[in-house]
């Protein structure tokens, strides 16, 4: 079954839910249905606005799909409401939670994620593209993926689009979950979807002290620093007031090369800039790299130092050892060796024994790594 055919197999066009009397008909087929799972999806606008907001609400239950349009101006709540008493399925679901967490404070009960159940199975791809040609022969046209989806009306093929990403998410379930049963990881699963819920999902405070550092800056002179603040302070200021991604505004690689030839001393914008600059962002350019040549020496920026790393012996042959035991229980099990732990979490577990002067129970690794209960228990199991 491909993409083409998604409306087919629901046997339907999934209405673009835009009215209050719309939506309280999905609330109600809703509530009419209280047990049956529904897939959730999002389609969001950060790549074309700086002010990334929810755009497209997808929703399916039991082969019917729903799009419900966030920007109409609808009292959500209800749908909301009913939503965060279900199991939810999802794919990737963090992205999702998060968004909906910061725009409408949701968080649901139950998820399943199928992203994560296909890396507990120790699938190479888990994309929902590959497991649903794979799992289920469905063929996912992906070439919508960086449209913009705050504009109205959505076309036909965006809606056809939005609409797959939910309406095998219940069969693909099905057969994840038979699969984690058969091999006895379903505990696994759902703690992985619980601490997923549990996370902390509110934004990462602004920080005028590191923001800035974009990839290369920590490569140029401290005067050359100076520069890129100030110019990347004026490209996020255009970038929030025309509500644009900053990439759209100035790419960082633009960024770090107008640094480093206003630190050598090339400031007429004609020069720096190929093309004309709007006249507006033109003067702010021009006041950023004033700022820039006027700060004196004491007051550039340094490079951004990691913590000093001492050389460790006695931790780099722990978390060794540690490694080549995590390795052995992921081939055993044949997962990537990342999924059961990562070389962060092995130098954790490492200073944690070293520390108790023995190895850990479960618990105590638990509680001293934050380690996931099925993961600690393997781990722990192939302690010497």
């Amino acid at each position: 079954m491909s993409s083409s055919n998604a409306n087919t197999y629901a046997g339907q066009t999934p209405p673009l839910i835009a009215d209050a009397e719309s939506l309280a008909r999905l609330v109600e087929d809703l509530a009419a249905h209280p047990d049956d799972d529904v897939a959730l999806d999002t389609e969001a606008d950060s790549f074309h606005h700086y002010f990334e907001k929810v755009c497209l609400l997808q929703l399916a239950r039991t082969g019917r799909a729903w799009l419900v349009d966030p920007l109409a101006g609808l009292d959500l709540a209800p749908l909301f409401g009913l939503l965060s008493g279900r199991r939810l399925l999802l794919h990737g679901a963090d992205y999702d939670l998060r968004l909906l967490s910061r725009g409408y404070g949701f968080s649901p009960r139950e998820i399943f994620d199928t992203m994560l159940a296909a890396q507990l199975l120790g699938q190479k791809e888990i994309g929902l593209a590959a497991l649903l040609s794979g799992r289920l022969g469905v063929t996912l046209d992906k070439s919508s993926q960086r449209a913009d989806w705050s504009r109205r009306p959505l076309t036909a093929t965006l809606v056809t689009y939005a609409a797959a990403d939910v309406l095998h998410l219940h069969a693909l379930v099905a057969l994840l979950e038979a699969d984690l049963s058969t091999r006895d990881r379903r505990e696994w699963h759902a703690e992985e979807c619980a601490r997923l819920l549990s996370q902390d999902l509110s934004p990462a405070p602004d920080d005028p002290e590191t923001d800035w550092r974009i990839k290369g800056s920590n490569a140029l002179s401290a005067k050359e620093r100076a520069f890129l603040r100030e110019l990347w302070i004026a490209r996020e200021e255009r970038a929030r007031s025309l509500d644009l991604p900053p990439f759209r505004v100035l790419h960082n690689e633009t960024l770090v090369s107008l640094a480093r030839k206003a630190a050598a001393g090339e400031q007429d914008l004609a020069a720096l800039f190929p093309r004309p600059v709007p006249a507006g962002f033109a003067g702010r350019l021009q006041a950023a790299l004033e700022l820039a040549s006027a700060l004196p020496a004491a007051s550039w920026p340094p490079a951004r130092r990691g913590e000093v790393v001492r050389p460790e012996p006695e931790l780099e042959k722990a978390v060794y050892a540690l490694k080549g035991r995590r390795d052995a229980v992921a081939a055993r099990l044949g997962l990537d060796p990342g999924v059961l732990a990562s070389r962060v979490t092995l130098v954790e577990i490492a200073r944690a024994e070293l520390a108790a002067g023995a190895s850990l129970a479960p618990a105590d690794l638990v509680a001293a790594t934050g380690l996931s209960r099925w993961k600690a228990e393997l781990l722990a199991g192939v302690r010497s």
